[in-house]
């Protein structure tokens, strides 16, 4: 049985507009979908690159982590330096201890601070008797990076304070034995001391005392000489 033309041509025309249709719908579902796909696809750059960086920063990490290991500070004989925790064979965290002047310490700090990027994680200071710092410091070993700000770990600032040689003098001294203390006058104060004495309110320790003299050393290491019988002190 043949069809007519008229029903021919409503045939044709009813598959053309259903395949359009089809195509109609498949692009506004894409269109849909696209900015979800694009979202997720983005994400899984961002996530490659996050990955690629801790991969690179550890790398660089394992690097520096070598080289500490191994580091020599010549001009710090005084100092030891030891690993205090490690990752795989590798060092995380650093440490370093000694007894020196603040002033060395602080060319010490600045050496390793130049070298290496490092995290303070714990420090210990205790002052001695001779004016030197007993030091203990711990640091988290970080990836090297540039443009790093100096921090300052120091127990105390490194300028000296002022010292007045109106407010001091030597009034007397005793022995007893092998210890000698001495009788100072600080203003308006009087203060028996002996070798390893601390005066808060100068902010001084008596480094040493003989029967003719008593030594005063500042945090950074500047030393005042008060004689017997004289007021004031002469600064070395």
């Amino acid at each position: 049985m043949f069809l007519s033309p008229y029903l021919k041509i409503k045939k044709v025309s009813f598959f053309t507009i259903h395949g359009s249709s089809v195509l109609f719908l498949l692009l506004l579902q894409i269109a849909a979908w696209y900015p979800f796909l694009s979202d997720a696809q983005e994400s899984l750059k961002q996530q490659s690159r996050l990955e690629y960086r801790a991969v690179e920063q550890w790398r660089k990490t394992q690097v520096q982590a070598k080289q500490l290991a191994l580091a020599q500070f010549e001009s710090a004989s005084w100092a030891q330096h030891y690993i205090v925790a490690s990752d795989q064979n590798i060092p995380t965290q650093w440490g370093v201890k000694g007894s020196a002047s603040i002033r060395n310490w602080q060319i010490l700090l600045e050496q390793i601070e130049t070298q290496f990027h490092l995290v303070l994680l714990s420090v210990l200071w205790q002052r001695e008797a001779n004016g030197n710092w007993q030091g203990t410091l711990e640091f988290g070993i970080r990836a090297p990076k540039e443009n790093r700000a100096f921090h300052n770990w120091l127990p105390a600032k490194i300028q000296a304070d002022h010292f007045s040689r109106n407010d001091w003098q030597l009034l007397s001294t005793m022995r007893i034995g092998q210890n000698t203390s001495a009788l100072l006058a600080y203003k308006e104060h009087r203060h028996w001391v002996r070798q390893g004495s601390w005066l808060a309110e100068a902010g001084l320790t008596v480094s040493s005392v003989s029967s003719d003299q008593v030594v005063l050393l500042a945090k950074n290491g500047a030393k005042q000489v008060l004689l017997i019988r004289e007021q004031g002190g002469s600064h070395e």
